[in-house]
């Protein structure tokens, strides 16, 4: 079987970004290993010239993404995806997203696979702090997102939230496979430090990190030594780091909340064996690999009440649920692991066991299973 993957791609020697591109590289590398299959991925970027390359076993198309792409509709870029189709001619096309990489699936019309990765309209919703131009640019991408789905046949839920989220979608055929995670994170040696959270999120106002800051002010007066390091990248939305680093300076935490930036995937792990959890404060999310993660490597999760996180984290034993925007509430939580120590331990251990939905060998099988039904499917309705 040949197989194609539209998704974000990460540059040799770099580690991946964002949610998405670690899931496409290790479904690629894996998918790549197994007997009979063959693979190519077609990955867009920006300031980067068309090219072709090999990582291993896979093919990577490097694809130039153009200046005011969504003002033509993507369609340069989705005719270039589909260009790499006729070059490679795969068996089946799986995308990654409800934009231009699933429309160019479907305007390839070959067989396709779409795996949804978030809620746009309401992940939009929730970013207040965005300029006009990026309010916009969201709005486009949800109505793309409607335009896709009410196109696509075949998609993959990563998570129950995402079909309750587009349960109006009727005729779509549904496949729950949720996000692989690397196994170098199931390879995690735990030693947590009593009071030492990470937070694996990039600094923007859906992940809710001033309501975190909020919370710690509240936490520190009874457990001094608790830090937070954040580990997310700080370029997209700089007013909104401004404030956070504000808020930091005002509540006198500066020793206690380190923003941190994107890490390397050996300084990421490094961090979670230390920590004594990882808490996702967030106003909305779907599926997050942060917390599939940090599950992975046997690290207890706080997180929001929100999306698909309740679907994730199992209250009081893999870790405990909160509302969103209640720094008491966060504060509290935090204090109670920190409180129960043996609990907390426990948690980490439950955490791991939860976590083997999402090893890779598990989540391959299941993929590859949905691409022969796609391609079934396809056959008899030639």
């Amino acid at each position: 079987m040949r197989v194609l993957l539209f998704g974000p791609y990460p540059l040799s020697g770099q580690p991946p970004t964002g949610g998405i591109m670690p899931v496409v590289q290790t479904l690629a590398q894996g998918l790549a290993r197994r007997p009979g299959v063959q693979v190519a991925v077609a990955s867009a970027h920006v300031g980067i010239g068309p090219s072709c390359e090999t990582d291993g076993d896979v093919t990577v198309y490097r694809l130039p993404v153009p200046r005011y792409p969504r003002s033509r509709g993507h369609r340069p870029l989705r005719r270039a995806l589909v260009a790499v189709a006729e070059d490679w001619q795969p068996d089946l096309i799986h995308a990654h997203g409800t934009g231009y990489y699933a429309a160019a699936a479907l305007d390839a019309g070959r067989p396709h696979l779409i795996t949804v990765h978030g809620i746009v309209g309401r992940e939009a919703a929730l970013s207040p702090w965005w300029p006009l131009k990026v309010k916009l640019a969201w709005q486009y991408d949800a109505l793309m997102e409607a335009l896709v789905l009410r196109r696509a046949r075949h998609v993959v839920a990563i998570a129950p939230y995402v079909r309750r989220a587009f349960a109006r979608h009727a005729r779509l055929h549904w496949y729950d496979i949720p996000n692989p995670v690397d196994e170098a994170f199931f390879g995690v040696v735990r030693q947590p430090e009593p009071g030492l959270f990470l937070c694996p999120a990039r600094v923007i106002p859906r992940k809710g990190i001033d309501t975190l800051i909020a919370a710690l002010t509240l936490l520190v007066h009874r457990h001094p030594q608790a830090q937070v390091v954040v580990a997310g990248e700080t370029d997209a939305m700089p007013a909104y780091v401004a404030h956070c680093r504000r808020l930091i300076a005002a509540a006198g935490l500066e020793a206690h909340v380190r923003l941190v930036g994107n890490q390397p995937r050996a300084a990421l792990l490094a961090t979670l064996a230390r920590a004594w959890a990882v808490v996702l404060p967030a106003r909305q999310e779907t599926a997050p690999m942060a917390v599939a993660e940090a599950l992975a490597a046997g690290c207890p999760v706080v997180a929001t009440a929100v999306g698909g996180l309740p679907d994730m984290v199992v209250e009081g034993r893999s870790g405990l649920l909160v509302p969103p925007d209640d720094p008491p509430a966060l504060a509290l939580a935090l204090a109670r692991l920190l409180e129960a120590p043996e609990q907390t331990l426990g948690m980490g251990e439950t955490a791991r066991t939860t976590a083997a939905v999402y090893h890779p060998e598990a989540v391959l099988t299941q993929t590859l299973a949905a691409y022969h039904d796609v391609c079934t499917f396809a056959r008899l309705n030639a």
